[in-house]
């Protein structure tokens, strides 16, 4: 069993999916920095490296949304999804809403073949549909490639 860890700063743009504003893509992309305890994780990406995040965001009438997607590191990806709905919330700028999401690790290919664990989305949507999110990631992989 292999532990990874990242924690990586995304950017990138929300888009409405449908008329409704029902579905909302995101696309987003973060550089890959030294773990300050580690150095580099070759799974994770060498530094200047760039991952990726993309998800289909589903909105319900009570405000609350659900989320799947996929997290793309140097080793292989991630398959994710919400654990329970979230919803997004006023911040002190009225210009900025703010949101977290937990969610599971649904599976995984590559160097995080077999996957399990926890991805945890803190992040903020400002008005002109700006997503910048603080994620962690918590992979339990089956895969012995490192």
């Amino acid at each position: 069993m292999s532990v990874y860890r990242y924690h990586l700063q995304f950017e990138g743009k929300v888009s409405p999916q449908d008329e409704m504003g029902e579905q909302m893509g995101i696309e987003a992309e973060a550089k890959v920095g030294p773990d300050r305890t580690r150095g580099f994780d070759p799974a994770i990406g060498a530094e200047g490296s760039v991952a990726k995040f993309a998800c289909l965001v589903s909105n319900d009438m009570d405000g609350t949304f659900t989320l799947q997607g996929e997290v793309t590191l140097a080793g292989g990806s991630l398959t994710i999804s919400t654990i329970r709905p979230s919803s997004l919330e006023e911040s002190p700028d009225a210009k900025v809403q703010r949101g977290t999401a937990e969610c599971q690790i649904d599976t995984g290919t590559g160097a995080f073949k077999g996957a399990v664990g926890t991805v945890m989305l803190n992040f903020t949507v400002d008005e002109d549909a700006r997503f910048t999110d603080l994620q962690t990631g918590l992979v339990f992989a089956a895969s012995n490639v490192h």
